[in-house]
């Protein structure tokens, strides 16, 4: 929360003295990049069902937890900004360059240790967390020109401001502002993906995968 007071205090400067807008000098156009990766999956047969179904968070009655596939992913932004000191207590401020980083930054799969490899429950296991996992990366991919899109349309639409912060709190309100403005792109890849593995995650698929081993010890 802490993090939007910078933003707060730029606004009210610029309501309070309109007429500064107007004495900012020519300053370069913002330029901006997207990085993007993904880390390959990790397997875990170490942990039991009791451990599983506890980072699961699942609570269903008569539900016995096999697996899991735990995805994460970051989003940071560094900006430098172009600064003209006007005068003592005026600098004209705008966007220099914006690098933004998104992640797949986790990608790990459990297979309890009540089933090692080699049997046939460990098997049905490992092929339905692996349908979690492609998902992740193919979603992930898919978010990316959303992301790099709403990223360019932010940075386009920032304009030099004259401030009294110094540039680097002005950096910072700057950066504030673009990652307020950020998140509801962000968010749709975690709905995105809460959504596609609900759709595997049914009733019907789990019976017809236990159906495929005589036995669940």
């Amino acid at each position: 929360m802490d993090a939007k007071k910078p933003i707060l205090a730029l606004v009210l400067v610029l309501a309070w003295m309109p007429a500064w807008a107007q004495s900012c000098p020519p300053m370069p156009k913002a330029e901006f990049q997207l990085e993007t990766g993904q880390l390959s999956p990790t397997y875990r047969n170490d942990r039991s069902r009791v451990e599983v179904a506890r980072l699961a968070g699942l609570g269903r009655r008569g539900y016995n937890q096999q697996g899991l596939t735990q995805s994460e992913t970051q989003f940071s932004l560094t900006v430098s900004v172009n600064a003209a000191v006007l005068d003592r207590n005026r600098t004209c401020v705008a966007v220099g360059k914006v690098v933004g980083v998104w992640q797949l930054s986790r990608l790990e799969v459990d297979i309890v240790r009540e089933h090692p490899p080699g049997t046939c429950a460990h098997a049905v296991i490992r092929a339905h967390e692996d349908q979690h996992v492609a998902l992740a990366q193919q979603l992930f991919i898919r978010h990316i020109g959303p992301i790099r899109a709403r990223l360019a349309q932010l940075v386009g639409d920032m304009r030099p401001t004259l401030t009294s912060m110094p540039p680097a709190a002005a950096s910072q309100a700057l950066r504030s502002r673009l990652m307020a403005g950020m998140q509801t792109t962000l968010a749709a890849f975690d709905r995105d993906l809460a959504r596609a593995n609900a759709a595997i995650d049914t009733v019907e698929n789990y019976r017809a995968e236990t159906a495929k081993c005589p036995r669940w010890d």
